[in-house]
């Protein structure tokens, strides 16, 4: 059945308003969805530490955060040693920081930088005198397994004042008291247990003890 002129132009009528209306009402709620999602808080739970990276995040709507972008972005800050991540909705990101502690110094370029016990380096604008300088070549890979072997024996840092490392990939500790153990190459866990003994058992007092030479313990006070 044919419809008549004024009907078909009722219709495309009617079709228009609801075109009209229906934009206009998406319109309002995308625009009302965007306004009630938007990051208005960034909630810092370790107010010591501000990463100044993450103000991107304000103003941009909740849902459209990638949790995995925001963690790259953190993972690779050096000074972290971890963190965690919570969107609380509407409007809030709630970020916990935990800041990587020193445990070494080490001098590039005429200024202190820090290692963390994240095996990273970093800057920060305190001095910090309680931790051994590291000098000599700065291979991170060498000093962190070097680190990791000294934590992991009785020796204490903090008693450390300079880890000297030598382009052959050896090291000397040089303690607060002006102590010094020449260590060889290739320094395993085993070796280093046997050194520190030897060092608290010192019955001569010596200064220096030189651990170069396979099955040789040289001694002296020069």
């Amino acid at each position: 059945m044919l419809l008549s002129k004024d009907k078909k132009i009722k219709i495309y009528f009617y079709l228009f308003l609801f075109l009209l209306f229906s934009t206009f009402y998406n319109m309002n709620s995308a625009v009302y969805f965007n306004s009630k999602f938007k990051v208005i808080n960034i909630e810092n739970l370790n107010d010591n530490m501000k990463i100044y990276e993450l103000n991107y995040l304000l103003n941009n709507n909740i849902f459209n955060i990638d949790k995995k972008f925001l963690s790259y972005k953190l993972k690779n800050n050096p000074i972290l040693e971890s963190y965690e991540i919570k969107k609380i909705y509407p409007n809030t990101i709630r970020i916990l920081l935990i800041k990587s502690n020193p445990i070494a110094k080490i001098n590039q370029n005429k200024k202190t930088v820090y290692l963390g016990d994240n095996g990273k380096i970093f800057k920060q604008t305190q001095i910090n005198n309680q931790i051994p300088e590291i000098v000599g070549e700065v291979n991170l890979e060498y000093i962190n397994r070097i680190i990791k072997v000294i934590n992991n024996s009785s020796f204490k840092l903090n008693k450390i004042k300079v880890i000297k490392i030598y382009p052959s990939n050896r090291f000397d500790l040089i303690f607060n008291n002006s102590d010094i153990i020449k260590f060889p190459h290739n320094v395993d866990q085993e070796f280093i247990e046997d050194a520190f003994i030897f060092y608290e058992n010192n019955t001569i007092y010596s200064k220096i003890i030189d651990l170069r030479l396979k099955n040789k313990i040289i001694t002296r006070n020069e």
